[in-house]
């Protein structure tokens, strides 16, 4: 079973910045930003990104929003 106080502490693997917050529902952790699922095996999450499930309509890890890199400022 996972605590409140270690989903607290939880954090998506996948966030570069480690901000993005995990949340239960029912067996599952799921990202607050990307919606990428991990599992929770006897009471453990599986925070494997080989393991986790991708969100409906996304095909690769590097296409999910977090991975996606915002272009660089034009330099004058």
């Amino acid at each position: 079973m996972i605590t409140p106080q270690t989903l607290e502490i939880l954090r998506c693997p996948m966030d570069p910045k480690r901000e993005a917050r995990l949340v239960l529902e029912g067996t599952k952790l799921f990202c607050s930003r990307c919606q990428l699922q991990f599992r929770i095996r006897e009471g453990f999450p599986s925070l494997l990104i080989e393991e986790a499930t991708l969100p409906d309509g996304c095909h690769d890890p590097n296409e999910l929003p977090c991975q996606r890199r915002k272009p660089a400022p034009a330099s004058l």
